[in-house]
């Protein structure tokens, strides 16, 4: 498809730059496409905590692991389109089909990838957020840099789950966010009937780790988080299997965990906070013996727990970061069936032209405001 779109695209970092006109909407090129790629007209793309973040500071973690996008590049990296052109040597979907867009690009022959381990293949990419992470890759890999706040985006075919005529795609795009949640869940080995402490749990991976566990068949899910209204919400979804520590209250999770619990303490952390290493570490000891770590948040802290407590208790601690192809046929079908609702994770849609206000949407919405910016073409 031959023309020009509409892109919102970034040209460098806040905090390094000094100053704030570096996410800007531009008037570039329709992506071209070649083997084994589809062209999708964009219908729904999501932005979160960790695109404000890259416009502020480019979301360096650590100087070990470089992270520096190559610039300028089309921010957003979940969604959903429709696909207007296929290459050659694609199989799996047509022109016409809605598809969502699993946005981890990696290379798909290394021992990761082929052990269910993408998120650790040398060459893993994140479209439209971290496209440099670590000097390995190819020009191919870079071809995947743009993400979908968009027009049209250019895709691996291999990166799109098909959606049924029938699925609804202002439900379907939060699939993608969920999927973080859902992964970390499988590698911490959550089983039903376990209690799972869900620490940073009111955002948007939070809630959809939340719903993941509950999905799972979680006995027990206790959110912690500061922000006391947003956890009341989070009781809705399941007033029987859903207690909450406020934080922001002063409530202890050490008492809540061991009240519900009976003392035993809970089978799974999954921590997605930030920042406060300290509330990590206070999840970590009311682990039961045996309990698993699951680490979803980027948080630069140190982790001051001795060696021997983790290797007494036998705690395991795992990490995920990107999401694997696989899991999203199962969360479109949980999601299908009502296993998943997906209404909790709640959304407002902006129009294009302003990406900008959506970016600060995340940081000043209130409590009772849609949780989700949202990129919609009819917005």
């Amino acid at each position: 498809m031959q023309g020009t779109m509409k892109a919102a695209r970034i040209y460098g970092f806040e905090k390094t730059s000094k100053s704030t006109d570096l996410l800007r909407v531009d008037d570039v090129p329709i992506p071209d496409i070649e083997s084994g790629e589809v062209l999708i007209r964009v219908l729904r793309a999501g932005l979160n905590h960790g695109d404000l973040h890259m416009r502020e500071d480019a979301v360096q973690y650590t100087s070990e692991v470089p992270t520096i996008p190559y610039l300028p590049m089309v921010i957003g990296h979940d969604g959903l389109g429709e696909v207007v052109e296929v290459g050659p040597d694609v199989s799996n979907v047509r022109v016409g089909d809605r598809v969502v867009v699993m946005c981890s690009i990696t290379c798909g022959y290394c021992k990761f990838c082929r052990s269910d381990r993408q998120h650790l293949c040398l060459s893993h990419r994140v479209m439209g957020f971290i496209a440099k992470w670590g000097e390995a890759g190819s020009k191919r890999i870079l071809r995947y840099k743009e993400g979908l706040w968009a027009e049209y985006c250019r895709v691996p075919a291999t990166n799109v789950v098909r959606l049924r005529p029938d699925d609804d795609i202002n439900e379907m795009c939060k699939v993608s966010q969920m999927a973080v949640g859902y992964r970390a869940l499988k590698r911490a080995r959550l089983h039903s009937g376990e209690t799972v402490i869900v620490n940073g749990a009111t955002g948007i991976t939070g809630i959809g780790t939340v719903l993941s566990a509950l999905a799972m068949g979680a006995a027990r899910v206790i959110a912690i988080a500061r922000n006391p209204a947003r956890l009341e919400k989070l009781v809705v979804i399941d007033p029987k299997r859903v207690a909450t520590v406020a934080l922001g209250k002063g409530e202890s999770i050490t008492q809540k965990v061991k009240a519900l619990t009976e003392g035993q303490g809970a089978s799974v952390v999954a921590d997605l906070s930030p920042g406060g290493v300290q509330t990590l570490v206070e999840c970590i000891r009311n682990l039961e013996g045996g309990g698993r770590v699951a680490l979803i948040g980027a948080n630069p802290e140190p982790l001051n727990l001795p060696v021997r407590y983790l290797m007494i208790r036998s705690i395991e601690i795992c990490s995920i970061t990107g999401r694997h192809y696989i899991d999203f046929p199962e969360l479109l079908e949980l999601a299908r069936r009502g296993v998943i609702d997906t209404r909790h994770v709640t959304t407002r849609f902006f129009p294009l032209e302003r990406v900008n206000d959506a970016i600060d949407y995340i940081a000043k919405r209130g409590d009772d405001e849609p949780l989700w910016p949202m990129y919609a073409p009819d917005a």
